[in-house]
Protein backbone atom coordinates (compact mmCIF):
# COMPACT_ATOMS: atom_id res chain seq x y z
CA UNK A 1 0.00 0.00 0.00
CA UNK A 2 3.00 2.37 -0.10
CA UNK A 3 2.60 5.18 -2.10
CA UNK A 4 -1.09 5.08 -2.42
CA UNK A 5 -3.29 8.28 -1.96
CA UNK A 6 -4.70 7.52 1.25
CA UNK A 7 -6.98 9.39 3.37
CA UNK A 8 -7.10 8.58 7.24
CA UNK A 9 -9.99 6.63 8.28
CA UNK A 10 -12.70 8.61 9.94
CA UNK A 11 -12.52 9.00 13.63
CA UNK A 12 -16.17 10.99 13.75
CA UNK A 13 -14.53 13.70 15.62
CA UNK A 14 -13.50 11.16 18.91
CA UNK A 15 -9.99 12.30 20.43
CA UNK A 16 -9.16 8.22 20.68
CA UNK A 17 -10.59 7.14 17.57
CA UNK A 18 -13.45 5.50 16.31
CA UNK A 19 -13.99 1.15 16.61
CA UNK A 20 -13.60 -0.20 13.03
CA UNK A 21 -14.10 -3.52 11.54
CA UNK A 22 -12.61 -5.33 8.79
CA UNK A 23 -14.96 -7.65 7.31
CA UNK A 24 -13.78 -10.96 4.94
CA UNK A 25 -14.52 -14.36 4.13
CA UNK A 26 -12.78 -17.67 4.01
CA UNK A 27 -13.80 -20.33 1.37
CA UNK A 28 -16.89 -20.84 3.43
CA UNK A 29 -18.85 -17.88 1.94
CA UNK A 30 -18.59 -19.68 -1.48
CA UNK A 31 -21.54 -22.35 -0.70
CA UNK A 32 -23.64 -19.86 1.68
CA UNK A 33 -23.34 -17.60 -1.59
CA UNK A 34 -24.49 -20.23 -3.86
CA UNK A 35 -27.36 -21.20 -1.53
CA UNK A 36 -28.32 -17.18 -2.01
CA UNK A 37 -27.70 -17.61 -5.77
CA UNK A 38 -29.95 -20.22 -7.11
CA UNK A 39 -32.62 -18.65 -5.25
CA UNK A 40 -32.30 -14.78 -6.97
CA UNK A 41 -34.60 -14.10 -10.39
CA UNK A 42 -32.64 -11.56 -11.68
CA UNK A 43 -29.34 -13.29 -13.76
CA UNK A 44 -28.23 -10.06 -15.16
CA UNK A 45 -26.10 -8.86 -12.13
CA UNK A 46 -22.77 -7.79 -13.38
CA UNK A 47 -21.26 -9.15 -10.31
CA UNK A 48 -23.30 -11.50 -8.28
CA UNK A 49 -21.09 -11.85 -5.20
CA UNK A 50 -20.52 -8.16 -4.74
CA UNK A 51 -24.43 -7.84 -4.82
CA UNK A 52 -24.37 -10.89 -2.14
CA UNK A 53 -21.55 -9.36 -0.10
CA UNK A 54 -22.61 -5.95 -0.20
CA UNK A 55 -26.23 -6.40 0.44
CA UNK A 56 -25.91 -8.87 3.32
CA UNK A 57 -23.61 -6.14 5.14
CA UNK A 58 -25.81 -2.89 4.38
CA UNK A 59 -28.75 -5.22 5.89
CA UNK A 60 -26.98 -6.30 9.18
CA UNK A 61 -25.07 -3.19 10.02
CA UNK A 62 -28.81 -1.23 9.41
CA UNK A 63 -30.77 -3.69 11.78
CA UNK A 64 -28.01 -4.13 14.28
CA UNK A 65 -26.31 -0.85 14.75
CA UNK A 66 -27.21 1.86 16.57
CA UNK A 67 -24.37 4.49 15.95
CA UNK A 68 -23.53 6.28 13.09
CA UNK A 69 -20.81 4.56 10.37
CA UNK A 70 -19.55 4.52 7.28
CA UNK A 71 -18.60 1.44 4.84
CA UNK A 72 -15.62 1.78 2.69
CA UNK A 73 -15.49 -1.14 0.16
CA UNK A 74 -12.65 -2.25 -1.89
CA UNK A 75 -13.96 -0.80 -5.13
CA UNK A 76 -13.41 2.83 -3.85
CA UNK A 77 -11.63 5.22 -5.29
CA UNK A 78 -10.26 8.67 -4.62
CA UNK A 79 -10.79 10.22 -1.13
CA UNK A 80 -12.88 6.68 -0.43
CA UNK A 81 -9.58 4.77 -1.22
CA UNK A 82 -8.77 2.33 2.13
CA UNK A 83 -6.03 -0.35 1.55
CA UNK A 84 -7.80 -3.38 3.23
CA UNK A 85 -4.29 -4.82 3.61
CA UNK A 86 -3.09 -2.65 5.41
CA UNK A 87 -5.83 -2.50 7.83
CA UNK A 88 -5.42 -6.11 8.06
CA UNK A 89 -1.80 -5.46 9.45
CA UNK A 90 -2.23 -3.05 12.34
CA UNK A 91 -5.22 -4.62 13.15
CA UNK A 92 -3.51 -7.56 14.13
CA UNK A 93 -5.42 -10.37 12.17
CA UNK A 94 -3.23 -10.92 9.26
CA UNK A 95 0.71 -10.88 8.81
CA UNK A 96 2.09 -8.76 5.59
CA UNK A 97 4.79 -10.22 3.21
CA UNK A 98 6.24 -6.37 1.64
CA UNK A 99 7.50 -8.23 -1.12
CA UNK A 100 4.57 -9.78 -2.51
CA UNK A 101 2.17 -7.41 -0.58
CA UNK A 102 0.21 -10.70 0.00
CA UNK A 103 -2.05 -10.55 3.62
CA UNK A 104 -1.04 -14.05 5.29
CA UNK A 105 -3.78 -14.87 8.29
CA UNK A 106 -2.46 -17.15 11.16
CA UNK A 107 -4.78 -19.84 10.37
CA UNK A 108 -5.81 -19.06 6.61
CA UNK A 109 -2.64 -18.27 5.23
CA UNK A 110 -3.28 -16.39 2.14
CA UNK A 111 -7.19 -17.69 1.45
CA UNK A 112 -8.67 -15.04 3.02
CA UNK A 113 -10.51 -11.54 1.02
CA UNK A 114 -11.37 -8.33 2.59
CA UNK A 115 -14.76 -7.01 1.70
CA UNK A 116 -15.51 -3.89 3.81
CA UNK A 117 -14.09 -1.75 6.28
CA UNK A 118 -16.70 -0.69 8.75
CA UNK A 119 -16.15 2.97 11.16
CA UNK A 120 -18.52 3.49 14.00
CA UNK A 121 -19.21 6.13 15.62
CA UNK A 122 -18.24 5.09 18.97
CA UNK A 123 -14.97 4.38 21.28
CA UNK A 124 -12.63 1.88 19.90
CA UNK A 125 -12.90 -0.29 22.99
CA UNK A 126 -9.27 -0.83 23.09
CA UNK A 127 -6.63 0.15 25.61
CA UNK A 128 -3.53 0.01 22.98
CA UNK A 129 -3.07 -0.81 19.39
CA UNK A 130 -3.18 -4.70 18.68
CA UNK A 131 0.61 -6.61 17.98
CA UNK A 132 1.45 -6.85 14.42
CA UNK A 133 2.08 -10.43 13.29
CA UNK A 134 5.45 -11.51 11.89
CA UNK A 135 5.74 -12.41 8.10
CA UNK A 136 5.49 -16.18 8.52
CA UNK A 137 7.19 -17.03 4.98
CA UNK A 138 10.22 -18.57 5.12
CA UNK A 139 13.38 -17.53 2.98
CA UNK A 140 12.10 -20.46 0.40
CA UNK A 141 8.54 -18.92 0.26
CA UNK A 142 9.59 -16.00 -0.04
CA UNK A 143 12.03 -16.69 -3.18
CA UNK A 144 9.29 -18.84 -4.81
CA UNK A 145 6.72 -15.75 -3.79
CA UNK A 146 8.57 -13.09 -5.61
CA UNK A 147 9.58 -15.26 -8.93
CA UNK A 148 5.36 -15.92 -8.72
CA UNK A 149 4.54 -12.16 -8.07
CA UNK A 150 7.20 -11.47 -10.98
CA UNK A 151 5.13 -13.80 -14.07
CA UNK A 152 2.30 -12.61 -12.51
CA UNK A 153 3.06 -8.99 -13.12
CA UNK A 154 4.02 -9.76 -16.51
CA UNK A 155 1.05 -11.47 -17.39
CA UNK A 156 -1.05 -8.91 -16.46
CA UNK A 157 -2.23 -5.44 -17.60
CA UNK A 158 -0.11 -3.49 -15.00
CA UNK A 159 -2.41 -0.23 -16.20
CA UNK A 160 -5.83 -1.89 -14.70
CA UNK A 161 -4.04 -4.11 -12.76
CA UNK A 162 -5.85 -2.55 -9.61
CA UNK A 163 -9.37 -2.49 -11.27
CA UNK A 164 -8.62 -6.21 -11.62
CA UNK A 165 -7.62 -7.39 -8.31
CA UNK A 166 -10.42 -4.73 -6.28
CA UNK A 167 -12.84 -3.91 -8.57
CA UNK A 168 -15.45 -5.66 -11.13
CA UNK A 169 -13.19 -6.39 -13.84
CA UNK A 170 -12.13 -9.60 -14.28
CA UNK A 171 -8.86 -11.31 -15.79
CA UNK A 172 -8.16 -13.96 -18.42
CA UNK A 173 -7.37 -17.58 -17.69
CA UNK A 174 -3.83 -17.54 -17.88
CA UNK A 175 -3.43 -13.99 -15.96
CA UNK A 176 -5.79 -15.65 -12.59
CA UNK A 177 -3.81 -18.72 -12.92
CA UNK A 178 -0.41 -16.49 -12.42
CA UNK A 179 -1.92 -14.91 -9.49
CA UNK A 180 -3.29 -18.17 -8.00
CA UNK A 181 0.30 -19.31 -8.39
CA UNK A 182 1.06 -16.49 -5.76
CA UNK A 183 -1.10 -17.61 -3.38
CA UNK A 184 0.19 -21.38 -3.74
CA UNK A 185 3.59 -20.32 -2.47
CA UNK A 186 2.21 -19.96 0.78
CA UNK A 187 2.25 -23.39 3.03
CA UNK A 188 0.03 -21.92 5.79
CA UNK A 189 -3.30 -22.71 5.88
CA UNK A 190 -3.32 -24.69 2.07
CA UNK A 191 -5.88 -27.10 3.72
CA UNK A 192 -8.43 -23.86 3.26
CA UNK A 193 -7.76 -23.07 -0.34
CA UNK A 194 -10.44 -21.91 -2.55
CA UNK A 195 -12.67 -24.64 -4.54
CA UNK A 196 -11.58 -24.68 -8.12
CA UNK A 197 -14.90 -22.72 -9.05
CA UNK A 198 -14.61 -20.01 -5.85
CA UNK A 199 -11.30 -19.41 -7.40
CA UNK A 200 -11.99 -19.51 -11.26
CA UNK A 201 -14.69 -16.60 -10.13
CA UNK A 202 -12.83 -14.53 -7.93
CA UNK A 203 -10.38 -13.78 -10.52
CA UNK A 204 -12.46 -14.02 -13.61
CA UNK A 205 -15.59 -13.36 -12.90
CA UNK A 206 -16.76 -15.74 -15.22
CA UNK A 207 -20.64 -15.94 -14.52
CA UNK A 208 -21.02 -19.22 -16.70
CA UNK A 209 -18.43 -20.35 -13.55
CA UNK A 210 -21.12 -19.67 -11.16
CA UNK A 211 -24.00 -21.23 -13.28
CA UNK A 212 -21.99 -24.65 -13.23
CA UNK A 213 -21.23 -23.97 -9.51
CA UNK A 214 -24.70 -23.48 -8.55
CA UNK A 215 -25.96 -26.48 -10.68
CA UNK A 216 -23.54 -28.67 -8.89
CA UNK A 217 -24.55 -27.25 -5.53
CA UNK A 218 -27.83 -29.01 -6.11
CA UNK A 219 -26.94 -31.77 -6.75
CA UNK A 220 -24.96 -32.04 -4.26
CA UNK A 221 -27.14 -31.04 -1.55
CA UNK A 222 -30.69 -32.18 -3.20
CA UNK A 223 -32.06 -35.39 -1.46
CA UNK A 224 -34.13 -36.26 -4.73
CA UNK A 225 -32.72 -36.40 -7.84
CA UNK A 226 -31.93 -32.94 -9.84
CA UNK A 227 -32.62 -32.24 -13.48
CA UNK A 228 -31.11 -29.28 -14.25
CA UNK A 229 -32.72 -29.22 -18.15
CA UNK A 230 -35.83 -28.78 -15.88
CA UNK A 231 -34.45 -26.13 -13.87
CA UNK A 232 -36.39 -23.16 -14.44
CA UNK A 233 -34.27 -20.75 -12.38
CA UNK A 234 -32.39 -18.26 -14.28
CA UNK A 235 -28.76 -19.39 -12.08
CA UNK A 236 -29.55 -23.58 -12.79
Amino acid sequence: ANGLPLSPLPSFGRPGGALCLLIGNTRDLWPIFLRWLRDQPDPSMDDPIDTYVTSTINALLTSHLLHGYDVFWPGDGGERLVSMQRVALTSGLCAHDPGTQLAIHPTYGAWVAFRAVVCIDCDPQISSPPAMLPDPLSAAEKAAAQEAMAAALRASDTSRLCEQLHGAEGMATDVRLAWAALRDCVELGREYRYSEAQLVYHYTKDTSVLAQAVDESWAQGSINSYDSAQDDRPWH
